[in-house]
C-alpha cells in the first residue's frame, strides 16, 4: 500500500452533497503480510514465544511507519500481560519407605506439591486424611471424576493405574498427562498396571494397620507463565471517540490441545488464522495513517488493535477491555476480522451486526461499493446471531454492552492444522473485502452517537441453527471468563447467553461461580463435571461471588429454544 500512496494524492472531504471515494486495498502487500507472519521462521506465532515478539515488532514498525499514534502502556505500541502457559509434564516421584520410583506419572490437573500419608485402598472405611489407591478403567467414569470422589471423602492424595486386565489393543494402560484437565486441590500419581498389582497387594497387606505407611508422592507439573503483548496504534479524531478495529495475531505454535491434528507436533502455520485477519488491519492501518481517507476532519478516531492470545481464551481483547488504554466509554463499536483470507466462493460471513443501528446502513453500502467496483463479493449479514457468530474477540465487547461485528469467511479443513499456509489464501478477494471494508469504516465514522447504542441480541432459535448446534448437553447458559482465574478458586463468567437458564436466574458478568448443586466449582472442568449430575428440569442452588459477597439463586434447567 506504501507504494500506492505515494503515487496518489488523496484530498477527501465529506459534505452533505458528496461522499468520499475510498482507495483501493493492495493484494499483494496483503500477500507480503500473510507471508512473513505465516512463514515457517515464525514458529506459529505461539502466545509468549520469542516468534510472537518478533511479530509485534513487525506490528510496530508497520503502524508507525504508517504515522499513526501508540496506544499501548505508558504512551508506547504494546499493551502487556501475564499468560499461564498450557502444564507440561515434569519428573513425577513416589516413594513407599526407602523405595523410589521414578518411572511414574501425574495428570495436568494435579496439585504440584510433595506429601506424605498413609496409602489406603478404595473401599476403606478411613480414607479422610490419607492417600487413596485408585482403579481406572477406559471407559468408565472420568478420570477427574473418579479423583473427585475420592477427595469428596477426604483424601488428600490419590495413585491412580489401569488393572492388567483392563489392558486392550486400543489403550495400552498408560494414563495420560492430559487425561484429568484443569486444577485439582490434591496431588495424583500415575502408575503402570504393574506397579498398581504390586500396591494393591501391599495395601492389602497393611490393611490391618491402617493403611501402608511412609509413602511420599511428588508430581512435578509445570506451569509457566509468560509476558503476552497487544500491540494498538490510533488514527485519531478531533473528538474523543473511537472504533475498534481488531484481529488477534497468535496461532496454536507447534499444535497443542487446541489442534485438530492430534499427536503431530509440526509448525500451525495459521495463514487464514490469523494471519489473514492481521494484514487486514494493517493495511486498513496504512490507509488511515498514510492519507486523507475517510470524513474530513476526522471526529471519530479509529484504534488499530493486533491481540494476543485469542487462541488461548480471547486474553488480549478480555485484558484491555479490562484495562482499556482509553476510556470504554470512548468506544463506541468494535469490527473484529478472524479468518478472511478464503474467500473462493466469493462469500464472506458478517455475524452480530444486529448489535447496533448503524451496522446495517454500513454494511449496505460498502456491499453497494463493492458492486460498483466491478467485483462480486458478497456479505451474508447473519442478523440476530448470538454468541456473536463464533467465538472470537468480538465477544470481549459484546460482554460490556460493546456493539461489535465480525467478519469471517468460513471454515475449512485446515482449520488448526499445520497445513492452513500461505498458497491457500485468496488475496485478490482479500483486497475486494478490504475495499469494501473502508467504506464501512467510513460510514461509521459519520454515523450519529446514538446509533451504537448497543442491542443486546435474542436468544437463538433452530431457524438460526443456533440453539441445537451443540448437540443435546444440558443448557446452562454461562460464557465463561478464560481470562479472569480468581485467586480462591470458582469460574468467573464474562456473561450469559441471551434467555438461558443463567440468565434468568439472574447471573451476571463478573460473578464467580462457587457451587453449583453439591459440586464445589474450583475451576471450569469442574463446572463441567457438576452439569453432568443433572437433566432438563431439575432446580438446583446456585452458589456464586459477587463484589466479593457470597450470594445464592435458584436456577432451573429447560431446552434451548
Amino acid at each position: 500500500m506504501k507504494h500506492l500512496l505515494a503515487l496518489i494524492s488523496f484530498s477527501l472531504f465529506w459534505t452533505a452533497c458528496s461522499a468520499p471515494t475510498v482507495p483501493e486495498i493492495d493484494d499483494h502487500e496483503l500477500a507480503w503480510h500473510v507471508r512473513w507472519l505465516s512463514n515457517d521462521d515464525r514458529e506459529g506465532r505461539m502466545t509468549g514465544s520469542v516468534q510472537m515478539v518478533k511479530a509485534s515488532h513487525y506490528i510496530r514498525e508497520d503502524f508507525r511507519d504508517a504515522g499513526l499514534v501508540p496506544m499501548g502502556d505508558n504512551g508506547g505500541w504494546f499493551q502487556f500481560f501475564e499468560v499461564e502457559m498450557p502444564p507440561v509434564e515434569g519428573d513425577s516421584t513416589l516413594q513407599i519407605g526407602s523405595t523410589r520410583y521414578s518411572q511414574v506419572g501425574t495428570v495436568a490437573a494435579s496439585a504440584d506439591e510433595t506429601i506424605s500419608a498413609k496409602l489406603v485402598g478404595a473401599t476403606s472405611d478411613s480414607i479422610d486424611g490419607q492417600f487413596v489407591l485408585l482403579r481406572y478403567q477406559a471407559g468408565g467414569t472420568k478420570l477427574r471424576g473418579l479423583i473427585r470422589e475420592a477427595t469428596d471423602q477426604g483424601a488428600i492424595g490419590v495413585i491412580v493405574g489401569t488393572h492388567p486386565n483392563d489392558v486392550t489393543e486400543h489403550f495400552d494402560g498408560k494414563i495420560a498427562f492430559k487425561a484429568a484437565q484443569g486444577s485439582l486441590s490434591v496431588p495424583v500419581i500415575t502408575v503402570s498396571p504393574q506397579l498398581l498389582v504390586a500396591l494393591e497387594e501391599q495395601v492389602a497387606a497393611a490393611a490391618d494397620f491402617g493403611g501402608l505407611d511412609g509413602v511420599t508422592l511428588m508430581p512435578q507439573v509445570i506451569r509457566e507463565k509468560r509476558t503476552a503483548r497487544n500491540v494498538m496504534a490510533l488514527a485519531p479524531g478531533s473528538s474523543d471517540e473511537v472504533i475498534v478495529v481488531g484481529a488477534h495475531y497468535d496461532h496454536l505454535g507447534f499444535g497443542g490441545d487446541s489442534s485438530l491434528a492430534p499427536g503431530v507436533h509440526a509448525i500451525h502455520n495459521g495463514a487464514d488464522d490469523n494471519a489473514s485477519g492481521t494484514a487486514m488491519v494493517l493495511e486498513l492501518a496504512e490507509m488511515w495513517g498514510l492519507s486523507d481517507v475517510g470524513p474530513q476532519p476526522r471526529e471519530r478516531g479509529i484504534l488499530f488493535c493486533l491481540w494476543s492470545g485469542e487462541e488461548m481464551g480471547l486474553l488480549g481483547s478480555s485484558y484491555w477491555v479490562a484495562n482499556p488504554t482509553i476510556p470504554l466509554e470512548n468506544v463506541v463499536c468494535n469490527v473484529n476480522l478472524d479468518m478472511v483470507g478464503r474467500m473462493e466462493s466469493g462469500k464472506v460471513t458478517v455475524a452480530s451486526a444486529s448489535t447496533a443501528a448503524a451496522f446495517g446502513p454500513a454494511l449496505d453500502h460498502a456491499q453497494q461499493f463493492i458492486y460498483d467496483q466491478g467485483f462480486d463479493l458478497e456479505l451474508m449479514v447473519m442478523q440476530n446471531d448470538m454468541p456473536g457468530g463464533g467465538g472470537s474477540d468480538h465477544m470481549s465487547f459484546h460482554k460490556v454492552g460493546i456493539p461489535a461485528v465480525f467478519f469471517f469467511s468460513g471454515m475449512h479443513s485446515d482449520y488448526h492444522r499445520p497445513s492452513d499456509d500461505w498458497q491457500k489464501i485468496t488475496f485478490g478477494r482479500m483486497a475486494e473485502l478490504g475495499t469494501g471494508l473502508a467504506d464501512m469504516l467510513v460510514r461509521l465514522q459519520i454515523a450519529p452517537r446514538s446509533d451504537f447504542e448497543y442491542n443486546k441480541p435474542e436468544p437463538q432459535t433452530s431457524a438460526h441453527g443456533g440453539g441445537s448446534r451443540r448437540g443435546g448437553g444440558l443448557w446452562f447458559g454461562s460464557v465463561p471468563d478464560y481470562g479472569n482465574e480468581p485467586e480462591s478458586g470458582g469460574m468467573a463468567l464474562a456473561g450469559t447467553s441471551p434467555g438461558s437458564p443463567a440468565e434468568k436466574a439472574g447471573l451476571l458478568a463478573g460473578d464467580v461461580l462457587k457451587k453449583v448443586g453439591d459440586v464445589v466449582v474450583g475451576d471450569i472442568y469442574d463446572f463441567m463435571d457438576a452439569l453432568g449430575k443433572f437433566k432438563t428440569g431439575d432446580t438446583i442452588t446456585v452458589e456464586f461471588l459477587r463484589e466479593g459477597k457470597l450470594e445464592a439463586t435458584e436456577l432451573t434447567f429447560f431446552p434451548r429454544p
